[in-house]
């Protein structure tokens, strides 16, 4: 019975540890964490699920140990009280305890990574519960789609009843209230339109395809273009161009890769490279692999239109 309680009080402490890991430090490193906060929902909707079992299961055990050790007969009340109490307090501290030790030198980004495929075990093991629990929230409850909607809508309607004459100005608060019901994925550059290096080429190779694309920033993959590693700063290779060096080590100038889902609201992005000071993500799919791209010049062209530069030709 006391390894019962052992497992139990463990299992709970991991299922806390993941709920932590997974909505306290959204690591976008790591695509099996990014292909999970895709769907938010599931991943609550499942550590409720697991969390309701394990707190019967604790609450059960407890019983037979205090009837083992107690033998209460009268008082049925109070130690029904004192039971729920005592499994109350060990489940919080457990929980607690646990998530202050994964707060500590972000120990919770690699238990988000480390833990990414046991929990989606756990997500197929509560489809159906989630499924029912959806279909319950589509029938009595409100989306957060529908309620992004109507915010906009009703922004919307303030925007037109202002004084305010200039036409190009209303079409550009519009456009920015609508950020917060458009997609990362309304707006990325698919994949096959992505110009990307891959860990094989020479350096020679890549100065070409860096000259050929035009772009400052180049994604790195390693035996598919779906295994994106990282990210080539071309300002990173000046010094070797300005030596005109054609053979040397471009790996060491990898930087990590950033992954969002192509789910999150592209003002969520925009908040997250403000404070992150970057310019560009790739969106992960819901099988891991690599969707797309999305860069801040895609977020600006959906506000103000499409942005030309010194680089791009008249058609």
């Amino acid at each position: 019975m006391g390894i019962s309680l052992i497992l139990i009080l463990f299992s709970y402490a991991l299922l806390k540890g993941s709920e932590y890991s997974f909505f306290s430090s959204q690591d976008k490193k790591s695509k099996t964490t990014v292909k999970h906060l895709s769907d938010p929902d599931a991943i609550a909707g499942t550590i409720l699920l697991f969390e309701t079992i394990l707190q019967i299961a604790l609450i059960s055990l407890i019983s037979e140990l205090y009837i083992i050790i107690f033998s209460p007969s009268d008082y049925l009340l109070l130690w029904a009280i004192a039971i729920l109490f005592s499994t109350s307090v060990m489940l919080r501290y457990t929980g607690n305890v646990f998530s202050r030790y994964l707060s500590e030198n972000d120990r919770y980004i690699r238990f988000a990574q480390m833990s990414g495929r046991s929990f989606s075990f756990l997500l197929f093991l509560a489809r159906p519960f989630n499924r029912i629990l959806s279909a319950f929230i589509e029938v009595f409850g409100e989306t957060r789609e529908e309620r992004d909607a109507q915010s906009m809508e009703e922004y919307t309607e303030v925007i037109d009843i202002t004084d305010s004459e200039e036409v190009e100005e209303k079409k550009l608060l519009k456009k920015i209230v609508g950020l917060n019901t458009t997609s990362v994925s309304q707006i990325m550059k698919p994949r096959v339109e992505i110009v990307s290096l891959d860990m094989e080429m020479t350096s020679r190779e890549v100065i070409e395809k860096a000259i050929e694309s035009g772009f400052s920033r180049l994604p790195v993959y390693d035996g598919s273009p779906d295994n994106v590693i990282g990210f080539l700063y071309i300002k990173d290779l000046v010094g070797y161009l300005r030596g005109k060096a054609t053979d040397f080590n471009w790996h060491k100038h990898i930087r990590e890769a950033y992954f969002v889902p192509g789910s999150k609201k592209i003002n969520d992005l925009l908040e997250e490279f403000r404070q992150k000071k970057m310019h560009l993500a790739l969106v992960a799919d819901e099988y891991g692999g690599t969707d797309g791209i999305v860069t801040l010049d895609d977020i600006l062209e959906e506000i103000v239109g499409e942005i030309s530069d010194e680089t791009d030709t008249n058609e």
